[in-house]
């Protein structure tokens, strides 16, 4: 039951693959331990010489990559390639979602980011949304070490642990089967990173921001107003504020 909760498969939008297509995407097919994974691959629209830097995305738990590859065009136009991450189960993505799996394929996509010829393996930032936030932090569980860190870290309404929900909605931590305990693999991140959150969140509660922010380094936050699902309200702005923090000098 608590899979079904966190991963909720039966209510996900239908695969469209036209939506990476169309946006001059490529959808790249990588082996798992349970099969193969899905990747999507956004080029830059930006003419350069120099290799890219890259956004490798992970998206929520009721969402799929296909959705992203629309809206990722104001950051290619900045110069950013992009790298939308599919879980297993999600999607064409085969296997079942768990911890330990999407851990997996986020390490497996890490590494061919960081070996792409036309990418900046010294400029990639991490973006989470949600579960995605649980997605990217799993990198630090093993994957990532300090040659390999990315240069900035992007955390959008995330949650601190599965536990913490769980012991707010009466289930103890004991029982649960995938943590994604995410104040713990931010504390081992010593790169710049922004977070934000609604202050109206009834999904993941506000305090999650408050300790991932005690843990983070060098962190940057803000706060809307909002809901979990209508932050933040002006995608235009967000991701032009992204693009600044990313670009500001370290």
């Amino acid at each position: 039951m608590q899979r079904t909760i966190l991963f909720p498969l039966k209510q996900l939008p239908a695969p469209n693959a036209e939506l990476i297509h169309s946006a001059d995407g490529e959808i790249v097919r990588l082996a798992f331990s349970q099969g193969e994974f899905e990747l999507a691959y956004l080029p830059s629209l930006k003419a350069s010489d120099s290799k890219a830097p890259v956004i490798m995305l992970a998206h929520g738990n009721g969402n799929i990559m296909d959705s992203w590859a629309s809206s990722m065009d104001i950051m290619r136009n900045r110069g950013y390639a992009v790298v939308l991450v599919e879980y297993p189960g999600y999607g064409r993505s085969q296997g079942k979602p768990s911890y330990e799996s999407i851990k997996e394929t986020m390490a497996i996509t890490y590494r061919w980011t960081r070996e792409h010829e036309d990418l900046d393996n010294q400029k990639i930032t991490l973006v989470g949304r949600s579960m995605g936030g649980g997605a990217v932090l799993s990198l630090f569980d093993g994957t990532i070490n300090n040659d390999s860190q990315p240069y900035r870290l992007v955390l959008m309404s995330t949650y601190s642990s599965i536990a913490d929900i769980a012991n707010k909605r009466f289930l103890p931590s004991f029982l649960v089967r995938d943590p994604f305990d995410n104040v713990t693999q931010l504390a081992k991140y010593q790169g710049k990173s922004y977070l934000i959150h609604g202050e109206q969140d009834k999904i993941v509660p506000f305090d999650s921001m408050e300790k991932l922010l005690a843990v983070a380094k060098d962190p940057t936050h803000r706060i809307y107003s909002g809901g979990h699902n209508d932050i933040p309200d002006d995608w235009l702005e967000f991701w032009q504020q992204v693009a600044d923090f990313i670009e500001q000098e370290d």
